[in-house]
């Protein structure tokens, strides 16, 4: 509880704070939520999404009741757990009770699944307020297709891992009605400072041009610091984000797909790019 509540506090970046309860020990709902300068998002993921919860899928269901009751701005409810999938104990009364305040996840760690598109319409379909999907992307280019469901609204869209990085720092291009930040607890989380100062995260709008630094290294770039420095002190409405890429095709099938106004070009598609260019 004593973590829990030091993590809040240093939490200082973001519009929204997701409070892990999962793992928590002698849980305290009221402490973890009084107090709290901007609005929170409970979870208490299961051990069967990737978390930490150890006690009975009753027990954990009361701990979401819980933090409705006691005014927490956001819940999130696996989607699995609405109709209990696959436990038989059914969620459903949390999504009735307050549908505006409910996230409904859904979280593959696995890869790209094929029934997405019907994933998020049958999500939707709960009543939910928000829903949210987070998948295992092995190319820059499967993120494109969560940015299709996020522009049917209501949507938080996350391509996990390095290759997925975009879809977090370009949330405001994705159309994702927000993004998650922290220490690296999920594949390819990111700082909120360093989404805020060294990747202009902020700026980012429908309008915003994108630039970036294609390479299979990306992320280890000081280019992006470099660029997004520039670009707000001309005050000019751009960002400049790494770009990790297993080919250039992936690039230019993203590229096309997002709208990205330009690039450096580094190891090892140098000579990609030169074929590629018109």
């Amino acid at each position: 509880m004593v973590e829990l509540l030091a993590a809040r506090e240093a939490a200082t970046a973001g519009d929204l704070v997701e409070l892990r309860v999962d793992g928590v020990t002698n849980l305290d709902l009221g402490r973890a939520l009084d107090g709290r300068r901007v609005p929170a998002i409970v979870t208490c993921r299961a051990m069967w999404e990737g978390g930490h919860f150890e006690g009975t899928e009753e027990e954990r269901r009361a701990v979401l009741a819980r933090a409705l009751e006691l005014g927490a701005e956001f819940v999130d409810v696996e989607w699995k757990a609405v109709e209990g999938q696959l436990t038989g104990v059914s969620f459903r009364d949390l999504v009735h009770r307050a549908p505006e305040r409910i996230v409904v996840s859904s979280h593959d760690f696995d890869g790209l699944p094929s029934d997405l598109e019907s994933r998020a319409r049958e999500m939707r379909a709960t009543g939910a307020g928000t829903i949210k999907i987070a998948v295992s992307v092995s190319r820059l280019s499967q993120t494109l297709c969560l940015k299709s469901i996020a522009q049917e609204g209501c949507a938080v869209v996350i391509g996990m891992g390095e290759l997925g990085v975009a879809s977090r720092l370009l949330a405001g291009r994705f159309e994702s009605v927000w993004t998650y930040a922290g220490q690296g607890l999920a594949p390819g989380q990111l700082p909120a400072r360093q989404m805020i100062d060294d990747y202009g995260f902020r700026r980012v709008s429908a309008s915003t041009r994108i630039f970036g630094v294609v390479s299979t290294n990306a992320l280890h770039s000081l280019s992006p610091v470099m660029h997004n420095a520039a670009f707000e002190a001309a005050a000019i409405d751009a960002v400049y984000v790494p770009l990790p890429v297993q080919d250039f095709g992936d690039f230019l099938s993203f590229a096309e797909g997002i709208g990205v106004a330009g690039v450096s070009v580094t190891i090892p598609f140098k000579l990609d790019a030169l074929r590629a260019a018109e």
